[in-house]
């Protein structure tokens, strides 16, 4: 086939070598044109025009098949890594461009202050946004790709996630209002809460997070722990303490963030430590996840050396 116009064949032209790569994949120029968004007969356009470029046919078409022919396997040999490069590096910088989205739990989101100064002063052009979680969705957004890592208390066991390093260790408090008489002293036990209304986890709330953060059902001496209402925020929460009769086991991060005049926060013995952990999910493709959890183990570890 003669070149009419040799300028011309030397420009790539990036849609026919993408249709190329697909129909190489597909041999089907109906899922080509599927996969594309495009309508077939602008698929074989750009298979011929791109044949026409080349000076060869690529692909070899009959009723029944569609198949690269030798000079089309080598094209495709050369353009499918190099296409492959492109693609990677077109949603790199659009991610980068998107900058890192943070998410946390409402208390929680001073836990990586000092991370994410650093990060901020090394990555000027990748913007940090911090979007609040709700208690009752708090893996959805990372599913759904709204935020890119997320602070989390643990435990987290979803198959999907992968969970990162310790930010950081809270005390467990009791939220009690001021007007009972428990309010002023030094402690309350977790055997204590029978004779209490402990705020249940909501239901939307996930299995392993009410197993983990709430207390058990039961005391350890085997005496039921009544349930009170769940809340969905933490104003609820504390709103149904200050006039519902009720408390919340939390932690000592809550009232730096969250507070009522009509509550009392007393420290809670006999609870585990809330542990807060940053988790991202396993395919996350943001090219700056891994090195700002490594710098989020970084200052966790250095917090650990200066308490020693």
């Amino acid at each position: 086939m003669l070149i009419e116009d040799p300028a011309r064949e030397t420009r790539v032209d990036p849609t026919e070598l993408e249709a190329f790569v697909v129909l190489a994949e597909e041999l089907h120029f109906g899922r080509t044109a599927a996969r594309l968004g495009l309508s077939q007969p602008r698929v074989s356009q750009l298979i011929r025009s791109l044949e026409r470029r080349i000076g060869r046919r690529l692909v070899e078409r009959t009723s029944r098949r569609v198949a690269l022919n030798p000079l089309g396997e080598h094209l495709l040999a050369r353009v499918r890594p190099a296409f492959a490069d492109l693609q990677r590096a077109l949603t790199e910088t659009r991610t980068a461009a998107r900058g890192l989205r943070v998410g946390f739990l409402g208390p929680y989101g001073s836990t990586l202050d000092e991370a994410l100064a650093v990060f901020r002063a090394r990555h000027r052009d990748c913007p940090v946004t911090r979007i609040q979680v709700a208690w009752t969705d708090i893996h959805g957004p990372l599913r759904r790709g709204e935020v890119d890592v997320q602070i989390c208390v643990a435990p987290v066991e979803q198959p999907d996630l992968t969970v990162g390093p310790e930010l950081a260790v809270f005390p467990r408090l009791l939220a009690i209002a001021r007007s009972h008489p428990w309010s002023t002293r030094d402690s309350i036990d977790i055997e204590e809460l029978a004779d209490l209304r402990v705020i249940a986890p909501h239901p939307d709330v996930s299995p392993e997070f009410a197993r983990g953060f709430w207390p058990p059902a039961t005391t350890p001496s085997g005496r039921p722990i009544p349930h009170a209402a769940p809340a969905r925020t933490e104003p609820e929460m504390l709103s149904a303490v200050a006039h519902n009769n009720a408390v919340f086991a939390t932690t000592t991060a809550m009232p730096s963030y969250f507070t009522h005049p009509e509550v009392a926060f007393v420290p809670l013995t006999g609870l585990p430590a809330a542990r807060v952990l940053l988790v991202w999910r396993s395919d996350n493709d943001h090219p700056r996840v891994a090195e700002f959890a490594a710098l989020a183990a970084e200052h966790r570890a250095a917090d650990i050396r200066q308490q020693a």
